[in-house]
């Protein structure tokens, strides 16, 4: 009987120790928490010189960089402060015409163009031209802007310089 409680003993023993060392492996968890982002970003400011022809000026295309994590997408657009105004004399305009494509794109969703073209008018009151893209899903974008200088006939406005300043505006969908 002592031979029992004593081998009874020795195999509690045992099981206690091999229980004690049973926590082998454990788990811990990574999260990275990723904020809704969006931004547009425009290019330098562009300058021309007019070729004193009637011919309409356009300005070299400007690829602005639009990014949009969202997943239910983004509208983004770009419009006019207004004509194209004379700095020295405001009293002279020029109307503006934009135009916008998209120049490349990344991502799950994909951009498509909303407004195409658009044109101010400043002898009827259309003092601003909004030309605009939206996205389906998260996607990074350049789209490129085309701005014109619409003429008319030249020689029946100052000389000088002319601005317009266009902005890009990003909004979740």
């Amino acid at each position: 009987m002592k031979k029992f409680a004593l081998t009874f003993a020795a195999l509690l023993s045992v099981g206690f120790v091999s229980n004690a060392s049973a926590d082998l492996t454990d788990t811990q968890k990574f999260s990275a928490n990723v904020a809704v982002t969006m931004s547009v970003t425009a290019p330098a400011d562009a300058v021309l010189t007019h070729d004193e022809t009637h011919t309409n000026q356009a300005f070299t295309a400007q690829p602005w960089n639009v990014i949009g994590n969202s997943q239910t997408g983004v509208s983004v657009s770009f419009a006019t402060d207004g004509p194209f105004v004379n700095t020295t004399d405001p009293t002279f305009k020029r109307d503006a015409k934009l135009g916008l494509s998209i120049n490349s794109q990344t991502g799950p969703g994909s951009f498509t163009i909303s407004q195409g073209t658009a044109q101010t008018d400043y002898a009827n009151s259309v003092n601003i031209a909004t030309v605009s893209a939206v996205s389906d899903g998260v996607s990074n974008a350049t789209l490129d802007l085309s701005v014109e200088f619409i003429t008319g006939t030249f020689g029946t406005f100052a000389a000088g310089t002319y601005e317009t300043v266009v902005t890009g505006t990003i909004t979740a969908l």
